[in-house]
């Protein structure tokens, strides 16, 4: 359009105001509906909108008393009609002084139309969003009634498994490799490998004391031992004495056998009254010495005249395989359960007698596996509990903060149920299968998260009350824009912290960052949906009301009565209000005291720089228990407290041919207990003469080795040989020493390599075995045939123990041509397939003695070891891997999991920072101010590192999910403050200080005190993940309050940007502008209602 000013005037489809907020506002009508239902027409006054840059300390207009009471004004604000107005609510409208209080930030925009709908019909809309709660909680009921997993809980497991890496696919082959259908069993069964000779759980009870080795405190262990082996039931359980099977039970291991003549008929004391003379012989004697070292402390002292210990213990064995069952994987597990039954109803109660009252002065404590498994469960639940203390004590804050029940019952309500309907996005639509420990972290956390949510939204819904806006919708549109923009920063961040630990490889972290994500979104959504509903209500139906037990006292709680002249200046009275915006911004504005601040924060920073040097990686297991529980000190004293141990906690390497890796496609992504599918290497043969003769060198190799120092062999103290389990040099051993045995043979050579010449005359002799006519000229199994008649020693009916070592590293599935049967033992088969074979050697090392460093270093020696051994060996042997089996708790896979956890660690930490740097950018557009909060972050980041090893602690899979997390809870503060600095109208930084604190003082305080009480709860846990996350929480928040108010707050009163320093807005409005072809010249079009700009014309 051309006009006569030489100006012209385009048209845009973007409004030119999103840029230039210097508009007078025009007048207009808005309706605002109040509790009776009347419309009341109103007129906004016309006033200039001031620049956002620009001083407000401008005259205002101040509405009706009236209007602001209906509104929602400083008399109705928070008093929940415990105290009376004394504003003549029909008084004329009357200008108020220049304030510079906080006022209407944009008051122009328009009400939203969920806040209209919300306004106009408050009953509807309460009633709507609380069905969808309602629904959350009448679904999972009924999916609960109907039978559904809603919760599949499993606290007794702990799925830390890398499911696609080599070293647990591997173990996972080797343990589940008897589980093929074509695998034929080996007899494990009670009547073959005699019932109860094998050992199943051990029951160990520590005494300690100033000196156990006194007559008195030995005859009451003696005592204690026969009472509970007295017990009926003991007879079923019992390991047998595999020495002498008629004597039935064995006697449990402890001091007390060398007393009783069991050791050595010298060893004969059952009186006591030589102990000194009587242990100091058993020294001297190398079977019992051992033995007597496992006994006795690592301090003991033993001469012939002074025997002392501070800490003995007794060892009840219980045995398998029990009477009816085999020691198969499913069967020992079956048995497994039986035990445990057996020690929970026959000892546990005794057991925690002896631990609170001791034995005859001694400390006692005592730890069985079976006996934890189930106090564990136990333990859990009660744990749990204090849940319930979290909510009680959020519940009462929250009450204190509202001065509403209505408010705080139905914010609690909101928050619970979005448990259940996280929960049931996460098992119905996600479907994941597995509850486990960690995910009841989620509840605490989300107690925080969601009364943070409330505090913002309800101090802002406040806040707006001494603001001027038309109406009612126009009122909670702008509370609901800003307290939704700030919950949503806080929400995202938090949010994308637990997204991080979503792509962890171990399924505890991964499947407890998925669960509680979908957590924080759905509080979300619950908090910016059904409170808003909520507070509309409570305004219109309750806020005026109070109980009538205390109308008579009609005093006003944290929020008192206004009066006449606070509702003229807008001012908040509440007490914390007034703290932040009087002598606490006095404190951190003034010349020195801000650098007081700063300076004692540097001060505790500098020393958690200190201790994140001393960080480490843990070696040790995850620990279940807290310091100081039985179960916890029980495990130290058995690991550390002894001079040796009665098992052997070697680490054991197996070289396993004929497996590969597991297939674990078939098994749903949550199922940690999938057993997979076995892959056999069907290159595997040992028939061939020259694999033969190639294992054997391997062993003869790995046996006489002298790279000890890579890979850590153990050596038998008297051969100086590596201590190892080859089954083919016994095999070979055995064969070579029948010939003399057996003259029909005709040969003394029927060593290995097998082949059909030289074996002949051996099947000949043993026709009672083998059917002669069915061994042909195309008879191809002679090595299995072989290696069988070795195992079973000839099929004597009598097995040596050379049965139970290398039964189990050998597997056989049935030849389609020549298995057969032997004909003198039906049942038993020759010509079978040899499916996978094992070899077993002992290293030196021990489990949690080394970092996954230290610990990479040595699986890459072995598995670069044994890749270069296999390569060079026929093609029917270079399948073989390496792998420490389940029953070495898999170190080479506890190796790589302590990597994965510092890996995801770091990640969680670098990914947090990165997005709330984002986020703080984007919701200020001030890099200043979104660069000083990343700051404060990363410093409350490496003070909470540095508490890990202040507390004694070092990374394990609890503190690689805290440090992952501690940016997603360290933001939520300096967001708050960010945002309210950024918004202030203020012109000077000291301005924007005071705005940003009386503002957002009292939300940040609020949401950190509901969260610390909720963490203070789980530090009372027994359980060490919860103690552990409790002290992280409480710790995280307290310093992001600290750093907060005390770094981030003076920080901005030093150096916080004024005007467009360090603003975005001037960048991207020039970007624009160069996008639509506006000029430097150009004005903004006044009759084209915002959405287009005058082109100045060069004419």
């Amino acid at each position: 359009m051309q006009r006569s000013d030489k100006y012209q005037v385009q048209q845009m489809g973007l409004a030119s105001n999103s840029f230039s907020p210097n508009e007078s506002m025009s007048t207009e009508k808005s309706r605002d509906t109040e509790d009776n239902g009347t419309s009341k027409q109103m007129t906004q006054v016309g006033v200039e909108n001031k620049s956002f840059y620009e001083d407000v300390q401008t005259e205002t207009v101040v509405k009706p008393a009236k209007e602001e009471l209906q509104n929602g004004g400083p008399q109705a604000d928070g008093n929940t009609g415990m105290c009376e107005t004394n504003v003549d609510v029909d008084a004329d409208p009357e200008p108020g002084p220049a304030v510079d209080a906080p006022v209407s930030f944009d008051p122009k925009k328009r009400p939203l139309l969920y806040c209209k709908f919300i306004v106009k019909h408050y009953k509807l809309a309460f009633a709507l969003t609380l069905s969808g709660h309602l629904i959350f909680l009448v679904a999972s009921g009924i999916m609960i009634l109907a039978g559904y997993s809603l919760f599949p809980t499993d606290f007794q497991g702990v799925p830390l498994n890398m499911n696609n890496d080599d070293t647990f696919l591997r173990e996972v082959a080797w343990s589940y490799r008897d589980e093929d259908e074509s695998i034929l069993k080996v007899n494990t069964s009670a009547e073959m490998v005699g019932a109860r000779t094998k050992n199943g759980d051990i029951l160990q009870i520590f005494y300690q004391g100033a000196n156990v080795l006194t007559k008195e405190n030995l005859q009451a262990i003696k005592d204690l031992e026969e009472q509970m082996t007295s017990k009926p039931e003991w007879l079923k359980f019992c390991k047998q004495d595999v020495k002498n099977l008629q004597a039935g039970c064995s006697k449990p291991s402890s001091l007390i056998r060398f007393f009783d003549g069991s050791f050595h008929p010298s060893l004969n004391d059952p009186t006591f009254s030589n102990i000194s003379g009587i242990l100091y012989t058993a020294l001297n004697i190398p079977l019992l010495n051992r033995t007597l070292q496992a006994l006795v402390g690592t301090e003991a002292v033993i001469t012939p005249t002074e025997a002392s210990t501070t800490i003995t213990r007794t060892l009840f064995f219980t045995g398998l395989p029990l009477e009816g069952y085999n020691l198969t994987t499913d069967s020992v597990s079956d048995q497994m359960t039986l035990i445990q039954t057996f020690l929970v109803d026959n000892f546990r109660s005794r057991l925690y007698e002896l631990l609170d009252d001791g034995l005859n002065g001694m400390t006692v404590n005592f730890i069985a596996r079976q006996l934890l498994m189930h106090d564990i469960f136990d333990q859990v639940i009660y744990d749990l509990l204090l849940a319930v203390g979290s909510f009680l004590f959020i519940f009462i804050f929250m009450l204190v903060q509202t001065n509403s029940l209505f408010l705080t019952s139905f914010s609690i309500f909101s928050i619970l149920t979005s448990f259940l309907g996280a929960n049931i996005v996460y098992r119905v639509i996600l479907d994941y299968r597995y509850f486990g420990i960690f995910h009841v972290l989620s509840i605490f956390i989300i107690l925080g998260i969601g009364a943070d949510n409330i505090f913002v939204f309800n101090d802002t819904w406040r806040a707006t009350a001494h603001e001027k806006h038309a109406s009612m919708e126009e009122r909670l549109s702008s509370c609901y824009r800003r307290a939704s923009k700030s919950m949503m920063i806080t929400s995202l961040t938090t949010f994308v912290a637990f997204v991080s630990n979503a792509f962890s490889p171990l399924l505890l972290i991964s499947s407890f960052g998925v669960f509680s994500s979908v957590l924080v979104v759905v509080n979300f959504f619950s908090a910016i949906v059904f409170f808003p509903t909520c507070v509309i209500l409570h305004h219109k139906k309750w806020e005026r009301w109070s109980w009538p037990c205390l109308r008579a006292f009609r005093n006003c709680s944290m929020y008192p009565c206004a009066k006449k002249d606070e509702s003229k200046t807008g001012h908040r009275p509440n007490m914390v209000v007034r703290f932040f915006r009087g002598p606490y911004h006095a404190a951190v504005t003034h010349r020195v005291g801000r650098w007081l601040f700063i300076g004692v924060c540097l001060a505790i920073i500098a020393a958690s720089l200190y201790f994140v040097t001393e960080l480490k990686m843990s070696e040790k297991k995850t620990q279940l228990y807290k310091n100081g529980h039985n179960y916890y000190e029980s495990e130290q004293i058995n690991n550390y407290a002894f001079k040796s141990s009665l098992d052997d906690k070697n680490i054991k390497v197996i070289i396993a041919f004929g497996l590969k890796n597991q297939d674990m496609s078939g098994c749903h992504k949550t199922d940690y207990k999938c057993k997979g599918k076995t892959v056999w290497d069907n290159s595997f043969d040992l028939n061939p003469k020259p694999a033969q003769l190639a294992l054997l060198k391997l062993c003869e190799r790995i046996r006489s080795t002298s790279n000890n120092d890579l890979l850590y062999l153990k050596r038998d103290p008297v051969t100086n040989l590596v201590d190892m389990d080859c089954f083919i040099t016994q095999m070979n051993e055995f064969m070579r020493n029948e010939s003399p045995v057996t003259t029909p043979y005709g040969t003394t050579n029927l060593s290995l390599p097998t082949s059909e010449i030289k074996y002949a005359p051996f099947f000949s002799a043993h026709r009672s075995l083998y059917n002669a006519s069915f061994i042909d000229e195309n008879f191809y199994r002679y090595f299995e045939t072989i290696k069988s008649y070795w195992i079973n020693n000839r099929y004597n009916g009598t097995l040596t123990h050379e049965y139970g070592t290398y039964s189990i590293l050998l597997g056989e599935s049935k030849d389609a041509r020549d298995t057969s049967t032997i004909l003198s033992k039906p049942g038993a088969y020759y010509g079978t397939r040899l499916r996978y074979a094992g070899i077993e050697i002992r290293t030196t090392l021990t489990a949690g003695t080394k970092d996954f460093q230290a610990g990479l270093d040595i699986y890459n020696a072995w598995e670069k070891f044994v890749s270069d051994e296999v390569s060079q060996m026929p093609p029917s042997l270079q399948g073989g891997i390496q792998l420490t089996p389940a029953a070495s708790s898999n170190e080479w896979h506890e190796f790589k999991r302590q990597e994965a956890l510092a890996k995801s660690a770091l990640q969680g930490i670098i990914i947090g920072l990165c997005l709330a740097f984002f986020v703080l950018t984007l919701a200020t557009t001030n890099v200043i101010i979104s660069t000083l909060a990343t700051i404060t972050i990363v410093l409350v980041t490496v003070t909470i590192a540095g508490c890990i090893p202040l507390f004694g602690w070092k990374i394990s899979v609890i503190e690689s999910i805290n440090l992952s997390l501690v940016v997603g809870l360290a933001v939520d503060y300096v967001v708050h403050l960010s945002e309210s600095y950024h918004n202030s109208p203020q012109k000077t930084r000291q301005a924007k200080v005071r705005d940003m604190l009386e503002s957002m003082g009292v939300s940040v305080v609020s949401g950190a005190i509901s969260t610390l009480g909720a963490a203070a709860f789980m530090i009372g846990a027994q359980i060490q993940f919860f103690l552990q996350f409790g002290i992280f929480m409480f710790c995280t928040i307290g310093f992001s309050l600290i750093y907060s108010l005390c770094l981030f707050t003076p920080a901005l009163a030093l150096m916080g940007p004024e005007e467009h320093c360090g603003s975005l807005v001037p960048l991207v409005r020039w970007v624009w502008y160069k996008i639509i072809g506006r000029g430097k010249e150009d004005t903004q079009c006044k009759d084209c209602h915002g959405k287009g700009f005058v082109k100045h014309s060069k004419d």
